[in-house]
């Protein structure tokens, strides 16, 4: 017997935002930052994990707004991990008696940002294609 899997573009923003507690792990106890890596500080990074947690609830709890809801946290995302790039950049140099020899993006931080990035942009354009074609809710249920 063939058993299979239904998962919607719906249902993985779902599992995405209840994966949120393995980021947390894997920030906490290996130092990897996936889901946030544009936030250098641990308690910025904490918050943030809360919000993702908090998406994740409001997902489950009003389901017909998972589009919404994946659509904003992808835009707050990309926004943090662009400045989390870009601000070195632009004040590398800019400080007395920096001569702006070394970039201060590491190969791990362009990393997370494209697994990252790619993440978010994927549920971004899944988000907007539900926006467009919504199922009722309660195929949305199962």
């Amino acid at each position: 017997m063939k058993t299979s899997i239904n998962l919607t573009p719906v249902k993985l923003i779902r599992v995405y935002y209840l994966i949120t507690p393995l980021f947390v792990i894997l920030d906490a106890v290996f130092g990897i930052t996936f889901r946030a890596s544009g936030l250098n500080l641990p308690e910025y990074r904490y918050l943030y994990y809360g919000f993702c947690l908090l998406c994740a609830l409001g997902c489950y709890g009003q389901q017909r707004y998972t589009a919404l809801i994946a659509i904003a946290e992808s835009s707050v995302n990309l926004l943090i991990l662009l400045l989390g790039i870009m601000l070195p950049v632009i004040h590398l140099g800019n400080l007395p008696g920096e001569t702006g020899a070394a970039a201060p993006i590491s190969g791990d931080n362009i990393l997370n940002f494209l697994i990252t990035g790619t993440v978010l942009v994927t549920v971004f354009h899944t988000a907007q294609r539900e926006l467009h074609n919504p199922a009722p809710i309660d195929k949305q249920r199962h």
